[in-house]
C-alpha cells in the first residue's frame, strides 16, 4: 500500500458521483453509485498515477446547496470519527434552516469556483489534515467546529496566491500554525465565539477576533 493518503472528494450529481482528490491533480473519475466508485477506485487510480496499488484513501462526501445567489457544500469524512463529524454536520443543517444565516454561510470563504465549502471539524484534527485537503492549483474552505453545545465556529483555510487576503486564514503560509498544530489549540486562542442563535449576517457566520 503507497504511504501517502489520498483525500476523495466524493460529490454527488445529477447524474451520479463525481470523484476528485488534491493528491491526483486531474483526476476524473465517476460511476453511478458509491458502490461502483469503490469497485473500481483502486484501478483508476494506478492509471492515474501509472503505477500499483493499493492506495491508502479517506472518502470524503460533498453535500452541495444552492442558496440565494450563492452556493454552499457541505463535506464530512468518512473515518472513525464519523459519528462526532455527524453532529456537525446536524448543526450546519440547523443554521441552513434560518435564512439570514444561512445566507451567510454561503457567502463565506470561496473556492475558486465560487463555492463556500464548510468542512465537519473536530478538535484533535490537525491544520495539516486540513491543508491536505487543499488544492495545491488555489482552493479555499472553512473548517466547521462545534465549541459547547449551542456555538458553531468556523476557521478559514486557504492555498494558493489568489486567497491571500483572507483574514484570519489558517493555513501553513501563517507562522503561528505547523502541520501538527491541533485545531483545539486555534480555538483557545479565539477570543470571540459567537452562539449559532445570534450570528450576524457576515463572513463565515462567526464573529472571530484575534
Amino acid at each position: 500500500m503507497t504511504a501517502e493518503l489520498i483525500h476523495l472528494i466524493v460529490r454527488k450529481t445529477a447524474s451520479g458521483l463525481y470523484v476528485t482528490s488534491p493528491q491526483a491533480p486531474g483526476f476524473m473519475f465517476g460511476r453511478k453509485t458509491l458502490k461502483a466508485v469503490r469497485a473500481d477506485l483502486q484501478d483508476a487510480l494506478s492509471f492515474h498515477f501509472d503505477a500499483p496499488g493499493p492506495f491508502h484513501v479517506l472518502e470524503h462526501h460533498e453535500r452541495h446547496y444552492e442558496i440565494a445567489d450563492g452556493e454552499l457544500v457541505t463535506r464530512i469524512a468518512n473515518d472513525k470519527f464519523l459519528d462526532e463529524r455527524q453532529l456537525v454536520y446536524e448543526r450546519l443543517g440547523k443554521v441552513l434552516k434560518d435564512e439570514s444565516q444561512a445566507i451567510s454561510l454561503a457567502h463565506g470563504v470561496a473556492n475558486h469556483v465560487g463555492e463556500s465549502v464548510y468542512v465537519c471539524a473536530l478538535p484533535q484534527d490537525t491544520v495539516g489534515w486540513l491543508v491536505d485537503q487543499l488544492d495545491e492549483r488555489g482552493d479555499a474552505f472553512s473548517a466547521a467546529i462545534l465549541v459547547a453545545d449551542q456555538m458553531l465556529l468556523t476557521l478559514p483555510f486557504a492555498y494558493g496566491e489568489s486567497h491571500e487576503g483572507i483574514e484570519d486564514s489558517f493555513t501553513l503560509a501563517s507562522s503561528r500554525y505547523d502541520r501538527k498544530t491541533h485545531l483545539s489549540e486555534i480555538i483557545q486562542a479565539t477570543n470571540v465565539v459567537t452562539p449559532i442563535p445570534r450570528i450576524p449576517v457576515g463572513r463565515g457566520g462567526v464573529k472571530n477576533t484575534h
